[in-house]
């Protein structure tokens, strides 16, 4: 322990360059926040910073006091962090799904935080520990300890993605429940009313190279294709991936101009220059570019009726 003023220094030197690291614009913040994986990663070693910095107040105090430190008891005790992991991801889903009822889930969070947390130090304690902590004794530090500190982490958060909301353009008309947007629009749809152009994405952010975001208008964007967990952005400069679901976006995508054409495929129709048969049911269809896609059987017959629309008489 006597290299701790050295360990102190090299640990918020680490820091601050992690910090530094993880600093990101309002644009990366939303390319982030598409991506579940990646906000899982993000989320991972945050909270793995927190341990350490846990940890090392502890050390720091346990020093200043006089008193012994005991490291496994302080990581043990620093597991308080790691149930963010799940609880935060739940949060996204609900309230990127359900924004008023965000402000509800911060409080259901922290009071299933505090609860769960005891439990989680009592069963490590048991299995890995020579003594038991009870769940009583830590649900009462985790209250006096932690209370406040759980209610404004799920409450920040919950202004985060209000703000990843207001700021995305893969969020535009999310305003309506999914189920209502998905009704509304095709609803109009099938009385052959155009739809509300408010509920299309007029833009993308996709990721690019270097770590920067590009932005890309929707009507140059030639097809996408499904590449799970991705999607293939078919761009005239080049292919970007999009962390996506092919269906997610269709809902987003305007129906004049966009139709599906096979199960993994989503071609923009004003970039079709020609249709040919193949005798068997299925179409090949020629781009702009000369790319050719085929056309299933199983979706003939929406994309004729939007091919025509676009095809001069």
């Amino acid at each position: 322990m006597q290299d701790a003023p050295h360990l102190s220094c090299a640990f918020f030197a680490n820091l601050a360059g992690d910090i530094q690291r993880f600093s990101m614009t309002l644009q990366q913040l939303i390319v982030f926040s598409q991506s579940q994986q990646k906000r899982n990663a993000f989320l991972l070693k945050a909270l793995v910073l927190l341990v350490f910095i846990t940890v090392w107040i502890d050390y720091f105090f346990s020093e200043v006091q006089s008193t012994s430190f005991y490291l496994s008891e302080s990581l043990l005790f620093s597991s308080y962090w790691l149930l963010f992991l799940p609880l935060l991801n739940l949060q996204w889903k609900i309230t990127s799904q359900r924004p008023m009822q965000g402000l509800l889930y911060a409080v259901l969070a922290t009071v299933i935080h505090l609860l769960v947390y005891p439990a989680l130090v009592w069963l490590i304690s048991k299995c890995l520990y020579g003594h038991t902590f009870a769940y009583r004794q830590t649900f009462e530090y985790g209250l006096t300890t932690y209370f406040i500190k759980t209610f404004l982490i799920y409450g920040l958060s919950v202004a985060v993605i209000a703000l990843i909301r207001a700021s995305s353009p893969a969020f535009k008309g999310d305003d309506l429940p999914t189920g209502i947007q998905e009704y509304k629009t095709t609803a109009s749809i099938s009385r052959g009313e155009p739809a509300d152009s408010s509920y299309f994405l007029a833009s993308l952010l996709v990721p690019d190279t270097n770590n920067t975001i590009t932005r890309i208008q929707i009507a140059d964007i030639l097809y996408f294709s499904a590449n799970s967990p991705y999607i293939n952005v078919y761009h005239p400069v080049k292919k970007y991936l999009l962390t996506e679901t092919l269906r997610s976006l269709e809902t987003r995508l305007s129906t004049n101009q966009f139709v599906r054409i096979h199960k993994s495929c989503i071609v923009n129709v004003e970039k079709v220059v020609s249709c040919r048969s193949r005798l068997n049911g299925d179409y090949d269809l020629e781009l702009c570019d000369g790319t050719l896609l085929r056309l299933s059987r199983n979706y003939t017959a929406g994309f004729r009726a939007r091919f025509h629309r676009h095809t001069p008489d």
